[in-house]
Formats: C-alpha cells, sequence, structure tokens
C-alpha cells in the first residue's frame, strides 16, 4: 500500500473517532445541564473547541453546540470533521469498500441538512445528537461486516485507537483538574458519574462495582481496565493487536521503531503509580499522551513519509 493512501485510511478513521467521542461528550454535558449540574459552563465548551478564544458575547447551550456543531470556520467543528473523514475516504477509495464510502458520503450529506441544523438551534438538541451518534454506529458497523482484513482494515483501527487515546486522556485530564483529583464531595461524585456517561462507561462501572460511585475506582478503570474499551489499557492493547499485523508488509527496521513506541508507552502506564495528588494524577497522564504523540510521530516517518 502507498504511504499516501494508508496515511489517508488512518486519518479518516481518527476523525470519524474523534466525532464520535465529541458528540457523545456533547450530548453528555447538554442533559447534564439541562438537569441544572453547576459544573457545565458553555462558555468554556466554546473556549475548547475554538483554540483556546472566548465566545465575544454570552452564549446559550444552543447556541454553542450550533458552532461546535456545523460551523464550517471552526477548524474543531463535527461539520469539518466529516468533510475531511469523506475527502480521505474519496482519496482512498479504492481501499475501501463501496459500503463505506456510501456511508461517510451519507453522513456528509445528513449533517449539512439545513432542517437538522435548525432543529439544533431552536429544538430538541437531544434528539439531533442521537440522530448523529447513530450514524457513527453505523459507520463502525460498516468497517466491520465490509472491510476486508487487510492493510487498510489495519490502518483504520490504528488510527481508532491512537484517536480513542488522545480524546480519552485530554478528558480525563479536563475531569481531574474540573473536580481538585478524585474529590469525594457531592459535586464531585455528581461530576464523576457523568464523566463515566460521557466514556460509555456507567453500565460497566455499576456491575463490577455493585452500584457505588467513587473517583478513585472510576480513575482506575479509564486507566487499566482491560475489558472496558475506553480505558487507556485497552486501547494500547488494541493498537498493538493491529500494529502487530503490519509487521509482515513492513521493513524490519520501521516496525521495530514503531513496536518499541507502542512498548515503551504501555510500560509506562503498568509500571507507574499515579498516587493521589492532583499533580501526581496529571503528570502520569501527560506522560502516556507524550509516548502516544511519539507513536503518531513513528508512523509519520517509517509509515507514511512524513518528516515534518
Amino acid at each position: 500500500m502507498l504511504s499516501r493512501v494508508a496515511d489517508n485510511i488512518f486519518w479518516m478513521s481518527r476523525y470519524m473517532e474523534r466525532t464520535n467521542v465529541q458528540l457523545r461528550i456533547l450530548r453528555t454535558y447538554y442533559i447534564a445541564s439541562q438537569d441544572g449540574v453547576p459544573f457545565v459552563k458553555w462558555d468554556d465548551v466554546f473556549r475548547y473547541y475554538n483554540h483556546g478564544k472566548a465566545p465575544e458575547k454570552t452564549m446559550n447551550a444552543n447556541e454553542v453546540l450550533q458552532f461546535i456543531l456545523f460551523d464550517k470556520e471552526n477548524d474543531s467543528s463535527v461539520v469539518n470533521n466529516i468533510f475531511r473523514a469523506r475527502e480521505n475516504a474519496r482519496s482512498a477509495q479504492d481501499h475501501i469498500t463501496k459500503e463505506l464510502w456510501q456511508c461517510l458520503n451519507d453522513y456528509y450529506h445528513l449533517i449539512r441538512d439545513a432542517g437538522l441544523q435548525k432543529q439544533v438551534f431552536s429544538g430538541d438538541p437531544v434528539t439531533i445528537l442521537d440522530q448523529l451518534i447513530k450514524q457513527c454506529m453505523l459507520y463502525y458497523g460498516v468497517v466491520d461486516v465490509s472491510m476486508f482484513r487487510s492493510e487498510g482494515f489495519n490502518y483504520l483501527n490504528i488510527g481508532k485507537f491512537i484517536e480513542r487515546l488522545l480524546q480519552s486522556i485530554t478528558a480525563l485530564k479536563m475531569q481531574i483538574t474540573r473536580t481538585d483529583g478524585l474529590g469525594t464531595d457531592g459535586l464531585s461524585i455528581v461530576s464523576w458519574r457523568y464523566f463515566l456517561v460521557s466514556i460509555s462507561g456507567y453500565e460497566y462501572y455499576l456491575k463490577a462495582n455493585s452500584g457505588s460511585v467513587k473517583p478513585d475506582l472510576i480513575f482506575k478503570q479509564a486507566l487499566y481496565e482491560m475489558h472496558f474499551p475506553h480505558s487507556i489499557a485497552y486501547g494500547l492493547n488494541q493498537l498493538n493487536r493491529y500494529a502487530q499485523r503490519l509487521k509482515q508488509d513492513s521493513k524490519e527496521e520501521s516496525f521495530e521503531k514503531i513496536e518499541f513506541a507502542i512498548g515503551k508507552t504501555a510500560a509506562i502506564l503498568k509500571y507507574n503509580s499515579s498516587g493521589l495528588g492532583v499533580d501526581a494524577q496529571l503528570s502520569l497522564l501527560e506522560l502516556v499522551e507524550e509516548n502516544v504523540i511519539n507513536v503518531v510521530q513513528s508512523f509519520n516517518r517509517y509509515y507514511f513519509g512524513i518528516t515534518s
């Protein structure tokens, strides 16, 4: 496979995973704000999706959602994610199935629907967010049932798990900062519960911990639980799994660089304790994040031919 095509498939998958995570976080935030939970601050949400720039005027939840979902001038908007995923898919059409291309094309036309945008602004945003999340689930299903298990499938999964790792680490860092660590006061407990919902981990947590919500156990699940698909440990394990499948089609020295970078990241997570303090928890997450980025740079250099 040409390095350019591999890079296109890798980024198509990253944009779709980013979209799925963004939509779930926004849905959870909106529901929390409707429940009157005070930790939801829409100005902060706007700033996060606008390169740190604050809104010029006070914006309500619907206006912020409109900006994040549909504003083409917003580089981090969902509509731009879908557009870029579709463009990357267009450049790799000989290596993906027609069903997958059609799914992305349908998503592109769905999110550009004027009626959809109007309903977010003046109607029920949750219904629209659910509709967009279902389209993401359709995308994952189409990948699973239609994509042939070749190099392209491996790059799809490598891109997905790298993006999921980076998004999970960012969400966890924000949550720790928001609650000043693993605090156990009433508001912190509520905040951690919504955090679990946003990463699709609430039901799993309740089954594993008999319904008792404790921030330290949630933190442990998000980092180390191998059966939880949004944990850091699970993501690294899956990343290594699909990277190993590239071995037979790779130059030996290139594969060794990737294998070493992934193994180092997994070892850092396994052998470093986070401790109880906020600084120690953030330090561990930043160290893991730094090494995941190093994995991305290794793919860029040794597999995608990108040196800058």
